[in-house]
C-alpha cells in the first residue's frame, strides 16, 4: 500500500498504527520495520512526512531532516526558532536534545497531527518547546512585535501540495518581519517531484538578498537557505562546515556543505508566486487553502520513484 517515494530502501513488513481523518489531512502512522513514518493520502496517493528511527540508530532519518541543517552553516548558534508545519516532530525533537537552551515554537493548523506527533512520535512540549494549534501564515501575522527568531523552518506540507498562501512573495515579507538581524529561513522544496523550484527561488530573492541551495545527489530532497546578510562563497560555507558546533554522529555538516548546489534553480523562471485573494476575506481563503485537497492545487508536487 505504502511506496516509499524518493527513499532507496527494502520494504518490510508495514503495520498501520493509527489513521486519522480530518478536515485538512488523512493521516497514517505506520511501522515500517525499525522505521515509524507519518504518512498523508490524497488523490489516491500517499505520501510520506516524517520518518523516525525507533530504535535510535540514526535520529535524522529522513534526506530532508538532514538536510534542513545547513542552516545551521549560517546561524550556528540560534536562541529562537519558529517551525511552520510540525510533521512527525523528528526536527525539533532532535534540536530540543542537541541545543537544550533553544527556544523552538512549533506552528500546526491540523491538531490530529499534534495529537499523534505526541502519542507516536515523542513529541514533548516544554517550557522551550511549544506547539501552536494554528495557521502558519496567521500565526506569523501576529508575533510582528514580539522578539524575533533566528531561524525559520518552512516545512508545511499536504497530500500533494503545499498551502499556497505559504509560498508567497507577501508571506516571505512577513516572515522577514519577524527575522532577526542576522537570522536565516530554511524551506524544505521537496524533491524531484517539485517542478516549481525557480518560481520558489525567484520569489525567495524578491524578499531576500541571498539564497542558497542544497541538494543531495540523487536530488531526493532540496532546500532553499535564505539570508539577509553577507554573500557567501562556496570557499565559505565549506570552511564554516569544518569550524562550526560538531553534531552527534552520523550527522556530518562537512557532508550537508558538499551538497551545496550554487546558481541551481536561479535563471530559467518566468514568474513568481504572489498572492491571490479571492475577495471573500484573507481568512477565508487560508482555510480554503489549507482544506484543499482534490480541486486544482496552485502548488502541486508529486510523488517521483
Amino acid at each position: 500500500m505504502f511506496r516509499l517515494f524518493g527513499e532507496k530502501k527494502e520494504e518490510p513488513q508495514i503495520k498501520v498504527l493509527a489513521r486519522e481523518k480530518t478536515r485538512y489531512n488523512d493521516i497514517y502512522v505506520i511501522q515500517n520495520g525499525a522505521h515509524r513514518e507519518l504518512w498523508f493520502k490524497g488523490n489516491g496517493e500517499y505520501y510520506l512526512q516524517s520518518r523516525m528511527d525507533t530504535q535510535g540508530q540514526n535520529p535524522l532519518a529522513l534526506v530532508y531532516s538532514r538536510m534542513i541543517m545547513a542552516s545551521l552553516l549560517f546561524c550556528p548558534e540560534p536562541r529562537r526558532m519558529l517551525m511552520v508545519g510540525l510533521g512527525g516532530a523528528a526536527l525539533s525533537n532532535c534540536l530540543g536534545a542537541w541545543f537544550p537552551n533553544l527556544q523552538i515554537d512549533i506552528v500546526e493548523v491540523d491538531g490530529k497531527v499534534i495529537e499523534v506527533s505526541k502519542k507516536y512520535f515523542s513529541l514533548r512540549e516544554s517550557r522551550h518547546c511549544k506547539v501552536f494549534e494554528e495557521d502558519g501564515r496567521v500565526f506569523i501575522q501576529n508575533r510582528k512585535e514580539q522578539e524575533p527568531y533566528d531561524w525559520v523552518i518552512l516545512d508545511a506540507f499536504k497530500s500533494g501540495s503545499i498551502p499556497y498562501h505559504l509560498k508567497t512573495e507577501e508571506f516571505y515579507k512577513e516572515i522577514r518581519a519577524v527575522l532577526s538581524p542576522g537570522g536565516v529561513v530554511g524551506s524544505n522544496l521537496y524533491g524531484k517531484g517539485n517542478t516549481l523550484k525557480p518560481r520558489d527561488t525567484k520569489t525567495f530573492l524578491s524578499v531576500f538578498p541571498n539564497i542558497y541551495c542544497f541538494e543531495d545527489d540523487d536530488q531526493v530532497a532540496t532546500v532553499l537557505i535564505a539570508t539577509g546578510g553577507e554573500c557567501w562563497s562556496e570557499e565559505k560555507i565549506r570552511e564554516r562546515a569544518l569550524t562550526c558546533r560538531k553534531l552527534p554522529e552520523p550527522f556530518s555538516m562537512e557532508e550537508i556543505a558538499k551538497t551545496y548546489r550554487p546558481g541551481k534553480f536561479r535563471d530559467d523562471s518566468p514568474a513568481m508566486f504572489r498572492d491571490h485573494l479571492s475577495g471573500n476575506g484573507f481568512l477565508h481563503d487560508v482555510e480554503l487553502e489549507n482544506r484543499q485537497n482534490s480541486k486544482a492545487r496552485r502548488y502541486p508536487i508529486t510523488n517521483v520513484s
